[in-house]
């Protein structure tokens, strides 16, 4: 507020978009994976009190999913599914021209569908998740276990030396080097998400899937294998209905879902 030079009477309010789960009503945040020892935290009463603002909550990924709807590659849609591909992978609805959140704030969690059932452990506890296979973190484990089948590769030359130190930035750069390992690792990726993508598309009928982060860097390697292993996991006729794309805005989606958040909030009022 200063930095823009007005005062509180004229902010409307102040949108939080924050990893989940979490009740939007009573702005409690309740033990996110990716946020430790963030138990039942109460951040809106926080926030509130200290900003003596009004203060709206949103889950990140549903957040992110109305700012691609509003602002983004989502514009003039009525049906989509948003998802991060990130440290984690979270999802956000858009059905019927509306958020959907579910009665306990909790729907959209596409991370945590289960790919491969005895797959690795997941940081919701669970095995085989998209998110313990696909999310950048995942993608760097699985890196090293390839490795341990191919230690000429480029990822490790572009890690040191030092398996521990590959990034899933490090297998796309190597991919796109045509590194045999890294291409494999794209290409089980794909399939992965594939799988997941599917189970959506069958599930909900979107008319398009918006992706962001790691698919937005390596859409050239990441997009094409996606659609084509999709085909194989849905019916022909919600595969031609659905487009999978890379999300649009980029770096500004934390402040731009921040911002639909309370657009969402004033329009319902």
């Amino acid at each position: 507020m200063a930095l823009a030079s007005i005062s509180t009477e004229k902010v409307a309010g102040i949108g939080v978009s924050c990893g989940g789960p979490l009740d939007t009503g009573t702005g409690v945040v309740y033990s996110p994976p990716n946020l430790p020892d963030w138990n039942a935290i109460p951040l809106k009463a926080w926030l509130e009190e200290e900003l003596q603002l009004a203060v709206y909550l949103e889950n990140d990924a549903n957040a992110g999913a109305l700012a691609e709807w509003l602002f983004g590659a989502g514009r003039g849609y009525q049906s989509l599914v948003y998802m991060t591909m990130s440290t984690g992978i979270g999802g956000g609805l858009i059905l019927d021209g509306r958020l959907f959140r579910g009665p306990g704030d909790a729907a959209g969690e596409v991370g945590h569908m289960t790919i491969v059932s005895d797959g690795p452990v997941c940081g919701c506890g669970k095995h085989g998740c998209l998110e313990a296979l696909c999310s950048g973190p995942s993608i760097a484990r699985r890196a090293k276990e390839h490795l341990q089948m191919a230690p000429h590769s480029l990822m490790l030359t572009l890690a040191g030396g030092k398996p521990d130190l590959v990034t899933s930035e490090m297998v796309m750069n190597a991919a796109r080097q045509d590194d045999p390992a890294a291409l494999r690792l794209v290409d089980e990726t794909a399939r992965y998400m594939a799988i997941g993508l599917g189970n959506i598309v069958n599930i909900l009928n979107p008319q398009i899937i918006i992706v962001g982060t790691i698919l937005v860097k390596a859409h050239d390697l990441l997009l094409a294998p996606i659609r084509d292993y999709l085909r194989r996991e849905t019916w022909d006729r919600v595969y031609d209905m659905v487009q999978v794309v890379p999300a649009e805005l980029g770096d500004a989606v934390g402040d731009l879902a921040a911002i639909a958040v309370i657009k969402q909030k004033m329009d319902a009022c």
